[in-house]
């Protein structure tokens, strides 16, 4: 993965952990909702992980906000 990819990934996941945190939702209480164990919303939000849009998808609807909000 270039260096390109990895600050593209941790982007994302900042932006995922800043809106759930911003609408008072904890990792759990979010993995919970969206049937995701903890490690895995770790990985993403600390970008580890390539998510997938379906994934963000199931996020955004969960904490209430637009997936694009992810990519801003």
């Amino acid at each position: 993965m270039s260096i390109e990819e990895k600050k593209f990934l941790k982007k994302i996941g900042a932006n995922v952990a800043k809106q759930r945190k911003a609408k008072g939702f904890s990792q759990l209480d979010l993995c919970s909702i969206i049937k995701m164990e903890k490690s895995n919303l770790s990985s993403i939000e600390n970008g580890r992980q390539n998510v997938t849009s379906l994934t963000l998808l199931k996020i955004s609807k969960a904490i209430g906000v637009e997936v694009n909000s992810f990519f801003e």
